[in-house]
């Protein structure tokens, strides 16, 4: 469960993402907790817009049909909070994974402010759990001489991923671990779609000149998937790789 704030919005919302894993037919209730952190009072609708779904699931499967609401519009005093209950109802046709966007307006402002907390929803024993990192690269910037990398996961399966993992160094020739970077669970990558993560490796002068090998290794649910990149590294710290 995460907090998140989106300060323009005048609002705390949590949790910021609902993730449910539940059983054809089966009925969740749960709750999102808004803060008003405005001096004053605000006025807040509720409504709820299609996200992504497994395209497995029939055009049918729609938010309106899983996703029930117990308030639609309240007030908020200032600092003050509100729980807004909700339900889902899963039913035998729903498949892999399908999700929804509850979307928190604040009323009476020229300009509309919204905030929007997705609820995603797997499907138990229908899941395919399964993915890939497509492409990978890795280049020193101009900018900063860091080490980044570029990966492209793709998910073959029928259920969205938040993955994590570890990328390790090896020395080409010595065979030893010089560093071990953690890969943080970040955003989802979506039933058959793909989605590019960048990330910041490590300073090029924290390795000495000379060959090595990174091994990324990602994981979500029970897969873990790994792939190499052999590298190396000049005396000034830029990064080749073949």
């Amino acid at each position: 469960m995460f907090i998140f704030n989106l300060a323009y919005a005048n609002l705390r919302i949590s949790p910021a993402v609902v993730n449910i894993s539940a059983e054809p037919m089966a009925i969740c209730e749960n709750k999102f907790i808004v803060m008003n952190v405005e001096d004053k009072p605000v006025s807040v609708t509720v409504t709820k817009e299609d996200w992504k779904n497994f395209e497995g699931n029939d055009s049918s499967v729609t938010v309106n049909r899983w996703l029930e609401l117990e308030k639609t519009k309240f007030d908020i005093g200032p600092n003050e909070f509100v729980d807004v209950p909700f339900k889902v109802t899963t039913d035998k046709n729903m498949v892999g994974s399908v999700s929804g966007m509850v979307v928190f307006t604040i009323e009476g402002r020229m300009i509309q402010l919204s905030m929007k907390q997705p609820i995603y929803i797997t499907i138990k024993g229908t899941e395919k759990i399964d993915f890939e990192i497509d492409s990978l690269k890795m280049a020193t910037s101009e900018r900063d001489g860091g080490i980044y990398y570029n990966m492209i996961v793709k998910n073959n399966g029928n259920v969205h991923i938040r993955h994590n993992g570890v990328i390790e160094i090896y020395s080409r020739e010595t065979g030893d671990i010089v560093k071990t970077i953690d890969i943080d669970e970040t955003f989802p990558t979506y039933a058959q779609d793909s989605r590019t993560f960048n990330g910041f490796m490590l300073k090029g002068t924290d390795l000495k000149k000379g060959k090595y090998a990174a091994i990324f290794k990602i994981k979500a649910f029970d897969k873990e998937v790994v792939k190499k990149v052999d590298f190396k590294v000049s005396k000034l710290g830029e990064v080749v790789t073949k």
